[in-house]
């Protein structure tokens, strides 16, 4: 008798796939961060300390997987400006969602949202990629030095800002884009600069995981679906507080 074999195929995750893994997680961190200091403001927490450190532990998966599909997305786009203009549309439509659900105000200038982030950190790759042309290794010592200098000029423009993540966010992007090609110095830099952002940050290493499986592959994803939900669900969270705890 002939003896048969299965080809067992090894496990990939689309960019869709990765997306809805960073959605989840970060609806957990948004939802546990917005509620429970509601609740505890109302004098009634609903868990214990411990449960909310692990809660928003689960959140930190979040931003290494948008910040690594963004430094891809930028090197497939058909219009690198058009992406880069709908972060920007998006950051400003997520302000106001954004501060009432953390500075619990209308208007605050003093913190900015996540797509704040995300934008300088795009515009960081671009910068770089116009430097030097995309090849750190074959652009020369002044291109390669002009390259470095728009990524520091991004991260020192969100340190002044006070986005989300701030300057580490917009350098943990720029490592994902400048080491698209080569994982090890790409997980290296990312997550030296993810635990400098706070230990708890240790939690998304996790993520370097799921990257391994990525396959290229966009997969489906519902038309500006994953842009729109940021600001719609701090919106609903914060009327869901408000709902339960009247503040």
């Amino acid at each position: 008798m002939g003896s048969s074999t299965e080809t067992l195929k090894k496990p990939s995750l689309s960019a869709a796939a990765l997306k809805w893994i960073a959605l989840v997680s970060m609806l957990i961190d948004h939802a546990t961060e917005v509620l429970y200091v509601g609740s505890a403001r109302a004098g009634a927490p609903l868990f214990g300390w411990i449960t909310y450190l692990v809660l928003r532990g689960v959140g930190r998966l979040a931003f290494p997987i948008y910040a690594f599909l963004l430094a891809g997305g930028f090197y497939h786009a058909r219009s690198r400006a058009q992406y880069l203009l709908r972060l920007g549309v998006f950051a400003l439509l997520s302000e106001l969602p954004f501060d009432l659900a953390f500075q619990w105000t209308l208007f605050d200038f003093g913190y900015q949202n996540v797509f704040c982030t995300l934008f300088l950190g795009l515009l960081a790759i671009w910068l770089f990629e116009r430097a030097t042309g995309g090849d750190l290794r074959g652009c020369g010592l002044w291109r390669g030095a002009l390259g470095f200098a728009a990524i520091l000029g991004m991260a020192a423009l969100a340190r002044l800002a006070r986005t989300d993540y701030g300057e580490l966010g917009v350098l943990i992007i720029a490592a994902m884009g400048v080491f698209r090609n080569r994982p090890l110095p790409r997980a290296a830099v990312s997550a030296a600069l993810l635990y400098a952002a706070s230990p708890l940050e240790a939690v998304s290493f996790v993520d370097y995981g799921l990257f391994a499986l990525y396959n290229g592959r966009r997969g489906r994803q519902p038309k500006y679906f994953f842009y729109a939900f940021y600001p719609g669900h701090l919106l609903l969270l914060c009327l869901l507080r408000r709902l339960l705890y009247g503040l």
